[in-house]
């Protein structure tokens, strides 16, 4: 299994002249000349590669073709997580990145423990979309998932309500009724994109579910019985979302 790297866009030449942070890669899985690895540009595109050479200070590889595998669902999923205390959100953004979501965008509510300057806010979306991309490379994608916010709930609001999404998937301890099982039947055909909040760990307030209810498609969920931790749930929605709608399901 050829090793996975992501480049800029406008690196990509007959010839690519590897940066440093991947040949420090290179050098630390002992990888040498002749040996095939695959670079994306991060925005849908990856190429079989053969290093050309790895020296001490540099390091190029030629293209070979195009890698044919799809490995992107077929489902656009935009998660707007809220933002819980300490490094949690961390974990769900990585396990999120290899679920297949497209775009992440952490969400401050009126429950939320943790309040965040703007350097701080900009420090955190630095740090989170650090650890997409390295999710991203793990797993393989085509495209490196956007991390943007962190984002109030009001400027959420706003981009739900002139979003594209066709599904707002909300689950909610105060829905007793529908579950996944009825939003499959209500939805046969499957949604080209959807959006997907999930509360802090204080929850949704009743205020803030009564103006995500004004928004068009959302669609409050029970998710059983049990109250899931605020970093299981978005895990646990993305999860069925995948396997109903995505390449989960087989």
């Amino acid at each position: 299994m050829s090793f996975w790297f992501f480049l800029s866009p406008e690196s990509f030449q007959e010839r690519v002249v590897l940066p440093g942070d991947i040949l420090q890669h290179l050098k630390a899985l002992r990888l040498k000349a002749g040996d095939i690895i695959v670079l994306s540009d991060g925005e849908g595109r990856a190429f079989y590669a053969r290093l050309d050479y790895i020296r001490k200070e540099d390091a190029a590889a030629s293209l070979l073709g195009e890698v044919e595998t799809e490995v992107e669902p077929p489902l656009e999923v935009t998660l707007y997580p809220g933002i819980t205390k300490g490094e949690k959100l961390d974990e769900v953004i990585r396990h999120a990145v290899e679920l297949g979501v497209r775009r992440i965008a952490p969400v401050l509510t009126g429950r939320s423990v943790v309040k965040y300057s703007e350097k701080k806010g900009r420090e955190k979306a630095a740090r989170w979309q650090k650890i997409a991309f390295s999710a991203a490379s793990q797993c393989r994608r085509r495209f490196v998932p956007r991390v943007e916010g962190p984002l109030s709930f009001d400027d959420m609001l706003h981009e739900l309500a002139s979003g594209r999404e066709e599904i707002i998937i909300i689950p909610w301890e105060g829905e007793k009724e529908r579950g996944f099982a009825q939003l499959a039947r209500d939805f046969p055909e499957p949604p080209r994109a959807l959006a997907i909040f999930t509360g802090p760990e204080g929850g949704i307030s009743p205020s803030e579910m009564e103006k995500l209810r004004q928004c068009r498609g959302v669609r409050p969920v029970t998710l059983g019985t049990r109250i899931l931790r605020a970093e299981t749930a978005p895990l646990a929605v993305l999860s069925i979302v995948m396997y109903l709608w995505g390449d989960l399901g087989g």
